[in-house]
């Protein structure tokens, strides 16, 4: 399968090259690397500029920020590869993470005759695929200490926060965002929910709607705590105001779940099309161009915006012209 590596980022320009580099070493040859610069004011184009001319970099940059929801929103909409995955550019990717999400999701399992299925519209010993591979990672927390985060019962700490005690260290939580999607996962659910809980609310809706994840205990990647990040900043950091604003909303949405609303009736409930009407780029760079995605759920205000955005940064510059003889 084909795979692209969306990376967001939004003035990282100190730590953006090692993301790129470990994505683009992947030892699995089929994937695509996408930038997306959200409204940048530091080099990040400087950063990244070397590759513009490499076969599998891509670069868009948006002419304002408007967060890391939006900004892999708008990564989805121009992506037309087979699976997907998002590292941040704090991340560190192991040489092998593609290659092992890769073929976990070409494994099959079987529907366990002891298990209630019938929720998700899966008949018993029915084969089943996998779509989401997630795993473990390594985190350098500020301090210099190194964690690994391997506590895969965090998976379903929305659904069942009983279970999660002990943890290791604030912020001990599988990454959702690095796990590997089928493309289907989003064609049936949509794209990120505009909020700081994005990733959160994604995974819940993917497990309420019955995709089946396969977890990988080594780790795929190291995350590196940065002095600011969503994660510290005072207002979106973990106990800041407007992320429990948003937390509210993904709480929201899991008690529908939990009253029953689960499989196709959880799909529903939680699909959420891509809108990007009022994005504009101020610049793509890439020797595979992008084309605009034509199925997944957008609105059609997006699709025109973006249909737009591309023609008129990828059109083809006008030829020079010689002096003229006077």
């Amino acid at each position: 399968m084909n795979i692209d590596i969306i990376i967001p980022t939004y003035n990282r320009a100190g730590c953006l090259a090692q993301a790129v580099r470990s994505a683009l070493n992947q030892n699995y040859a089929p994937a695509v690397v996408t930038v997306v610069d959200d409204g940048s004011s530091d080099a990040t184009r400087e950063v990244v500029e070397p590759w513009f001319e490499h076969p599998r970099f891509r670069y868009v940059r948006l002419e304002t920020n408007g967060g890391t929801a939006r900004a892999k929103n708008v990564g989805l909409a121009l992506s037309e590869e087979d699976a997907i995955t998002f590292h941040d550019s704090d991340d560190v990717a192991e040489p092998n993470k593609l290659l092992l999400q890769a073929r976990a999701l070409g494994l099959r399992a079987h529907a366990d005759h002891i298990l209630d299925w019938a929720a998700f519209g899966i008949e018993p010993g029915s084969e089943l695929q996998f779509d989401v591979a997630a795993g473990a990672h390594r985190f350098i927390k500020l301090d210099g200490s190194v964690h690994l985060i391997d506590k895969r019962i965090s998976l379903v700490d929305d659904f069942f926060p009983t279970l999660q005690s002990p943890s290791k260290t604030e912020g001990d939580w599988v990454l959702i965002n690095s796990s590997l999607f089928r493309r289907g996962c989003f064609k049936r659910l949509g794209g990120f929910l505009d909020s700081v809980e994005e990733d959160r609310e994604l995974r819940n809706r993917l497990l309420a709607a019955g995709h089946l994840f396969h977890f990988i205990a080594e780790p795929l990647l190291t995350k590196i705590e940065m002095p600011v990040s969503l994660t510290t900043d005072g207002d979106t950091g973990y106990r800041g105001e407007k992320r429990r604003r948003d937390r509210e909303e993904v709480w929201h949405r899991n008690r529908a779940y939990r009253r029953g609303q689960w499989g196709d009736a959880a799909a529903a409930i939680g699909r959420t099309p891509i809108e990007l009407e009022s994005v504009r780029f101020a610049e793509t760079q890439g020797v595979p161009p992008f084309r605009l995605a034509d199925d997944l759920p957008m609105t059609a205000a997006t699709r025109e915006n973006l249909q737009k955005q591309l023609e008129s940064c990828q059109r083809p510059p006008l030829p020079r012209l010689g002096k003229l003889a006077v």
